[in-house]
C-alpha cells in the first residue's frame, strides 16, 4: 500500500518556522554581539601578540647576527645589525652591552635622549633584554624597545571596519534566511514530519510525493530509499551486530598486543641504557646534560639529579680546561660528526680521573641538536698496563743481566782458577804472595756482583724451605742494625702463617730494605716491622694474585723519596746515595724486587719526602709446613784419575786442566756436548775409565750439558757426572739429581771448590 502525503494550507501557529525566525533573530543578535566582544577581545590580545611576535623575531635575528660581532668586538657589524633592526617601524630604540658598557645603540629621533631604564617603566612601550651566547658562553646583551602606540593604532582601525561590515552583512543575512527558508524548507520539510511519523509507526513501504528537482525533492527520494533499506536491514541487522562485535573484538586483541609488545620494546632500551658498562650522556648544543644512566653516576660519583640540567663544567677541575674542550673536540665533532679519544675529567670528590670518550652529534625529530657522549673510565687499565710494562722492562733487563752474569762468571774462571793455583804454587813468603791475594779478593768482590746479578735476572727457582717469617725478620733486622741509632719497632701477631721461601734470599731482603731505611735517618729516628695474615681475591690489588699471603710493612721516619725517583727506585744501577764500596751500587732494591718476584709474591712503596718511606711485602703463604732442604759433603784436597772435561771456552778448559793437574787428576778436554759423548764412548770400548765429568750446560750452537749427559747415562748408568754453569741460579742446578748429575760446581770456581766436588762426586 502507498500513502501520498498531501500539502500543508497553511503554516500553523508555534511552528517551526516562527520559532526559527525568532530563535534566527536572536542567534544573529548574540552572534554580534560575541563577534564584536571577540573582535575587542581579540584586538586587545593581538596587540600584546604583535608586540611579543616583532620581539621575538628581533631578539631571534640579534641572537643569530650578532654572536660572532659581539665576540670579536666588530663594531661596524654590530651597527649595520642595528640598522637592519631599526627598519621595522614599530622598533622605538635597540643597544647592545658588553662587559657592563654600551658597545652600540639605536633609537628614533624623537627617543635619542632617552636611556633604556626610561622605556621600561613605561606604559607605552615593550622592552626585552636577553643574554647573547656563543658556544655556551655569554658575550653580551641585546637590548629593545617596542612603541605600543605604532601598533595599537593599526590594529583599532582595522577591528571598527571589520564590526561595521559584519553588522551589514548578518543583517542581509538574517532577512533572506527567514524568507527562503520559510518558502523552501519549512513548508516541505511538514511533509517530511508525517511521513516520518508514518515510518515511525511501522509503514516501512510508505512512499513520499517527490515534488520538485531540488534538495528537498531528493530528500523525498531518499527518504523512500531508506524506508525500503530499513525493511532489509531490520531484517539482517542482528547478524551485522554480531559481525561487527567479532571485528572490534579482535581490533582490541591486536591493540593489546601491540601495546605490551611496545612496554617489552622500552624496557629494554631502559634496560640496555641502565646496564651498560659504559657512562652515557645526552648534551645539548649549550653543554647542558639533558640526560645520564646510572653508571655514569659510578664513574663521577655525582648522582643523576645533580648532572641533568648542570653544564658539562662540573666535570672539569678548572674553567680553562672546559673552555679549551669546547674549542677543540666539539670544532671536531661538528666537522666530523663523531669524536673517539682520551680527556682527563674530574670526580665529585675532587679526583682525577682518565677517561675514554666517544661522542657522536644526533639531530633529534623535534630539531634538537645534541650529543651523545660515551665514557669509559680507564684509570685503572692504564694503572695495569703500566705495571705490565714495568715487570717487561725488568724482565728484559734481567735477560740481559744473566747473560752478561755468564760471560763474566766464565772470564772470572780462569782469573779466580789461575790466581788460586798461582797461590799454591808459590812459596809462602814471597812478595808477590800478598798481589795474589789483593787481585783474588776483588776477584771475589766481582763474583758476588754476579751473583747479584744472577739474582735480578731471576735465571732459576730459589731453593726454598718451610720458614717462620716473624724469626727472620727479627734477626735479619737485629743483623743489620747493629751498632746503629735506629731504633725497631716489631708488630707481629702471635699467629703468622708459614712461608715456602729461600731463607737466605728473604734475609737479602730485609737486609737490604733495613739498611736503606737506617741509611735514610743518619741522625737517628724510627723502624716499624709488621706482619699480617691476608686473602687476597681476585683485582684487589694490580699484579697481586688470588690466594693467602703474609704482608710484610716495613715504614722509617727518614727523608723519603721524591716522586720523580719513586718509580725508577727498582730500576738495576739507579741509585740517588754516594758511589763507594758499601753504598749505591745501585743493585740492591733490582735484587729485592726480583726475588720477591721469583717468590711469586709483590712488593709496593710509598714514600713522602721529609716525612718517611713504606715499603710493604706480599709472599705467598703455605697452607702446610714443608719445603725442600739442602745438603753438603765432604771436602778432599787432592786425588787420582781421568776428568773428562767440556767446557766451549778455551781458556777455562785450559785452566781447568792445570788446576786437575796440580790436583793429581788426568783431564781429557772437550768443546762441546756431543765430542766429550765420543770420548766417553771410546774410553769404554779402550777399558780406560773416567772417573767423572764436568759438564758446561750452556754450548752455543752444540749440544750443551743436560743432552750430554743423558746420552753419557745411556752408555754407563753408572757415570759420576757433575755439571757446571756461570748461572748460579739455573734450574737444573737447584735439581741436579733430577736430570742425572751427582754434584754441581758453579762458575766461578777456585781450587778448593773443584777439590770439594771432586772429591765428594768420586766417592759418592
Amino acid at each position: 500500500m502507498t500513502y501520498k502525503i498531501l500539502r500543508p494550507k497553511a503554516i500553523r501557529k508555534g511552528s517551526l518556522s516562527r520559532r526559527f525566525a525568532g530563535i534566527l533573530a536572536f542567534v544573529v543578535l548574540i552572534i554580534l554581539i560575541v563577534f564584536s566582544f571577540s573582535v575587542l577581545l581579540y584586538s586587545y590580545f593581538e596587540v600584546d601578540k604583535e608586540f611579543n611576535r616583532q620581539l621575538d623575531q628581533t631578539v631571534k635575528v640579534a641572537k643569530t647576527s650578532l654572536q660572532t660581532a659581539i665576540w670579536q668586538m666588530d663594531y661596524s657589524s654590530m651597527n649595520d645589525v642595528l640598522r637592519a633592526i631599526m627598519l621595522n617601524n614599530t622598533i622605538a630604540y635597540v643597544r647592545i652591552i658588553t662587559d657592563g658598557e654600551v658597545a652600540a645603540v639605536k633609537a628614533l629621533p624623537q627617543y635619542r635622549k632617552m636611556d633604556f631604564n626610561n622605556f621600561i617603566h613605561s606604559s607605552k612601550f615593550i622592552t626585552r633584554s636577553v643574554d647573547i651566547y656563543r658556544y655556551g658562553e655569554r658575550v653580551g646583551v641585546f637590548q629593545v624597545v617596542i612603541s605600543r602606540d605604532a601598533v595599537r593604532h593599526g590594529l583599532i582601525l582595522t577591528m571598527v571596519s571589520v564590526i561595521a561590515l559584519a553588522f551589514f552583512m548578518i543583517l542581509a543575512i538574517l532577512l533572506t534566511s527567514i524568507i527562503i527558508s520559510r518558502r523552501y524548507i519549512f513548508e516541505p520539510l511538514l511533509k517530511m514530519e508525517n511521513s516520518a511519523r508514518m515510518i515511525a509507526a511501522g509503514h516501512l513501504e510508505i512512499s513520499i510525493d517527490e515534488g520538485h528537482d531540488d534538495e528537498l525533492g531528493r530528500l523525498a527520494s531518499a527518504f523512500n530509499k531508506m524506508a525500503s533499506q530499513l525493511k532489509i536491514s531490520f531484517d539482517t541487522l542482528e547478524q551485522k551486530v554480531n559481525e561487527r562485535t567479532a571485528d572490534l573484538y579482535d581490533a582490541k586483541i591486536a591493540a593489546e598486543q601491540a601495546n605490551q609488545y611496545l612496554a617489552v620494546a622500552g624496557a629494554e632500551v631502559q634496560a640496555l641504557l641502565d646496564n651498560s658498562p659504559m657512562g652515557i650522556l645526552f648534551v645539548d648544543r649549550d653543554r647542558i646534560i639533558q640526560r645520564v644512566n646510572p653508571e655514569i653516576s659510578r664513574i663521577t660519583g655525582f648522582n643523576a639529579s645533580e648532572l641533568i640540567g648542570s653544564s658539562t663544567r662540573i666535570l672539569f677541575s678548572s674553567q680553562s680546561d672546559f673552555k679549551q674542550m669546547g674549542e677543540t673536540i666539539y670544532s671536531k665533532l661538528h666537522k666530523k660528526g663523531i669524536f673517539d679519544g682520551d680527556l682527563e675529567l674530574q670526580r665529585k670528590n675532587g679526583t682525577k680521573m682518565m677517561c675514554h670518550l666517544r661522542g657522536r652529534l644526533v639531530m633529534l625529530e623535534n630539531g634538537l641538536e645534541g650529543i651523545i657522549w660515551n665514557i669509559e673510565d680507564i684509570s685503572y687499565r692504564l694503572k695495569m698496563e703500566e705495571a705490565l710494562l714495568k715487570v717487561k722492562k725488568l724482565e728484559s733487563i734481567g735477560r740481559l743481566a744473566g747473560g752478561i752474569a755468564h760471560d763474566f762468571n766464565n772470564i772470572l774462571v780462569a782469573i779466580i782458577g789461575n790466581i788460586s793455583l798461582a797461590e799454591r804454587l808459590m812459596e809462602e813468603n814471597h812478595k808477590s804472595r800478598e798481589l795474589l791475594e789483593t787481585a783474588l779478593t776483588a776477584s771475589m768482590r766481582a763474583k758476588e756482583l754476579t751473583g747479584k746479578l744472577l739474582t735480578f735476572a731471576g735465571g732459576g727457582e730459589p731453593a726454598k724451605t718451610s720458614s717462620s717469617l716473624p724469626e727472620l725478620l727479627r734477626e735479619s733486622t737485629s743483623f743489620a742494625l747493629s751498632g746503629s741509632n735506629v731504633k725497631c719497632e716489631f708488630s707481629i701477631p702471635q699467629i703468622i702463617w708459614p712461608i715456602n721461601m729461600d731463607r737466605g734470599q728473604i734475609d737479602q731482603v730485609i737486609r737490604n730494605l733495613v739498611l736503606n731505611a737506617d741509611q735514610s735517618m743518619p741522625n737517628g729516628g724510627k723502624i716499624t716491622i709488621s706482619c699480617e695474615n691476608v686473602e687476597a681475591e681476585d683485582d684487589d690489588i694490580s699484579g697481586l694474585k688470588k690466594g693467602r699471603y703474609v704482608r710484610v710493612t716495613l715504614q722509617d721516619t727518614g727523608t723519603g723519596i721524591d716522586r720523580a725517583n719513586l718509580e725508577k727506585i727498582f730500576d738495576p744501577y739507579f741509585s740517588t746515595k754516594e758511589k763507594d764500596s758499601i753504598k749505591g751500587s745501585g743493585l740492591g732494591l733490582s735484587i729485592v724486587h726480583s726475588i720477591i718476584m721469583k717468590h711469586n709474591g709483590l712488593i709496593l712503596v710509598d714514600s713522602t719526602p721529609g716525612e718517611g718511606t713504606v715499603f710493604t711485602l706480599y709472599l705467598p703463604a703455605l697452607h702446610e709446613e714443608e719445603g725442600v732442604r739442602i745438603g753438603g759433603g765432604d771436602i778432599v784436597a787432592s786425588g787420582k784419575g781421568r776428568i773428562l772435561i767440556m767446557d766451549d771456552e778455551k781458556l777455562i778448559r785450559d785452566v781447568l786442566t792445570e788446576m786437575l793437574t796440580y790436583l793429581g787428576y788426568t783431564s781429557i778436554p772437550s768443546s762441546d756436548g756431543q765430542e766429550a759423548v765420543n770420548i766417553y764412548k771410546e774410553s769404554l770400548s779402550e777399558d780406560s775409565s773416567i772417573a767423572a765429568v764436568i759438564l758446561d750446560l750452556t754450548i752455543p750452537g752444540g749440544m750443551g750439558g743436560e743432552e750430554a749427559a743423558q746420552k753419557i747415562l745411556g752408555l754407563n748408568p753408572q757415570a759420576k757426572i757433575i755439571v757446571s754453569s756461570g748461572y748460579s741460579y739455573d734450574p737444573i742446578l737447584d735439581n741436579y739429581r733430577d736430570y742425572g748429575f751427582c754434584s754441581t760446581v758453579s762458575k766461578p770456581y777456585q781450587l778448593l771448590d773443584l777439590s770439594r766436588v771432586l772429591s765428594t762426586a768420586i766417592s759418592s
